[in-house]
């Protein structure tokens, strides 16, 4: 996802343009994220390239419940500045190493032949937008705390008693014929 920006660099201040990204597809972090889709919009500042952004992507996780492979849909709602590396096309209001509010981060930095690589940035937003805990559907019952059955795919016969010291008193209510709220 690469973009020349040397028109919008060359422009006016304020001058934008819109782009779309239609499935797309990269690896990043050893992850392959398909199905990469949404409108981008590029604005140009005084010194820099803001972009804004709402993309939808697809990847494949492990269910966090039941340990099968979970479909993930993620959305990302992105507003980064770009630096341009090269400052001959743009106004210049003193040196950039003297400027406080400058980071530099090699995601988003414009090359010096004008092209603005949103694959990391993107990349970056992608992955720490993944949840931390993938289901692989709502309503998936995990796999059995005993015997490691798929709970899913067929019904597990393990007894539900719990071995924990903490629940001890609280079983013996249920021995005794306290209602069980499952």
């Amino acid at each position: 996802m690469i973009f020349n920006v040397t028109g919008l660099l060359s422009g006016v201040l304020g001058d934008s343009r819109k782009h779309k990204i239609e499935n797309e597809q990269f690896m990043i972090e050893d992850r392959l994220l398909t199905r990469i889709n949404g409108p981008i919009h590029l604005i140009r500042t005084d010194r820099t390239v803001i972009l804004h952004a709402d993309i939808t992507a697809v990847t494949q996780e492990t269910c966090s419940r039941c340990l099968e492979v979970a479909t993930v849909d993620i959305r990302v709602k992105m507003d980064e500045e770009f630096y341009p590396i090269n400052l001959d096309l743009m106004d210049q209001f003193g040196d950039r190493e003297a400027d406080d509010d400058f980071y530099y981060d090699p995601a988003l930095i414009i090359d010096k032949r004008n092209f603005l690589d949103l694959t990391k940035a993107l990349g970056q937003a992608l992955i720490a937008a993944i949840p931390i805990a993938p289901l692989c559907k709502d309503e998936c019952l995990g796999i059995c705390a005993v015997c490691a059955a798929n709970r899913n795919l067929n019904d597990c016969t393990c007894p539900r008693s719990r071995s924990d010291l903490h629940w001890k008193s609280l079983d013996k209510l249920l021995e005794k014929g306290a209602e069980s709220p499952s």
